[in-house]
């Protein structure tokens, strides 16, 4: 049985994960350095605000899934963990896509998940809250990496063991927690990201595979829609083919001949 990410070690990571893996961190580390510098510089504009992105910085939509902010001490341990959580998972959901395709899912379903964002954000009032977005993308990883690996046994923060389907339940639960304590304003962003990451496993972002999809469908309920129609006849039993051969009938005497 695998621990979550499965068995490989650090040098099984993908080429694309680990680049993006050093870049978070590089990116994370850097903003850390000039924000003692110069403090409100770069981090202010690299995370993301629903009101920033509406006045000109689009760019926040991804570069606030490439950045995290170090505050503090504690900060830190949950920055190693995260991206050690990139790196296990995102190498073997990259070794499902493809180099490409993964930063492009990565990069796309924070993207989603922040643009969704936006007019929720402006109904209910928080068009100025900052969303950071590395757990953004990583629960979009999870229920990626839940799709394809769906029979793989995992254990989950090294201790419960589940199966890789069960880890969507796991990861929307985990949201609705969060969104219990810290409100569902601050989970919008990785809730549409998720969601986004349902529909990409199921293949909509396909259009010709979404179409074959939906035919297969509309044909399999059409055959179950004319079975209906349709009833069961019982034949005869084997040692009855007798009663269904014509018998001769006797003249009205009874004494012959034989009419057929």
């Amino acid at each position: 049985m695998r621990r979550w990410g499965g068995g490989g070690g650090f040098g099984a990571g993908g080429t694309m994960t680990t680049r993006l893996t050093v870049v978070i961190a590089a990116l994370s580390i850097l903003v850390a350095i000039t924000g003692n510098v110069y403090p409100g510089g770069l981090l202010g504009h690299l995370i993301f605000r629903p009101s920033s992105v509406l006045a000109g910085e689009l760019w926040q939509v991804v570069t606030y899934a490439l950045v995290v902010p170090l505050p503090s001490g504690g900060a830190i341990f949950s920055f190693l963990i995260s991206l050690w959580f990139l790196y296990s998972i995102g190498s073997q959901v990259e070794a499902v896509l493809g180099p490409r395709r993964f930063l492009g899912f990565y990069l796309g379903a924070s993207a989603l998940g922040a643009l969704a964002t936006i007019p929720f954000a402006y109904l209910f009032g928080f068009a100025s809250a900052p969303y950071t977005g590395l757990w953004v993308a990583l629960g979009a990883l999870t229920i990626l990496f839940a799709h394809h690996f769906a029979r793989q046994p995992v254990y989950l923060m090294f201790v419960l063991p589940v199966q890789g389907r069960q880890l969507t339940l796991v990861a929307f639960g985990i949201l609705a927690l969060f969104a219990i304590v810290d409100g569902p304003a601050r989970m919008l962003p990785a809730f549409f990201s998720m969601v986004a990451a349902l529909a990409f496993a199921n293949g909509l972002f396909r259009p010709r595979r979404a179409w074959l999809r939906f035919r297969a469908w509309r044909i399999e309920r059409e055959l179950k829609r004319r079975t209906r129609r349709f009833s069961v006849i019982e034949g005869e039993k084997k040692g009855d083919d007798r009663t269904n051969v014509a018998r001769p009938k006797r003249s009205d005497d009874g004494s012959g001949p034989w009419l057929h």
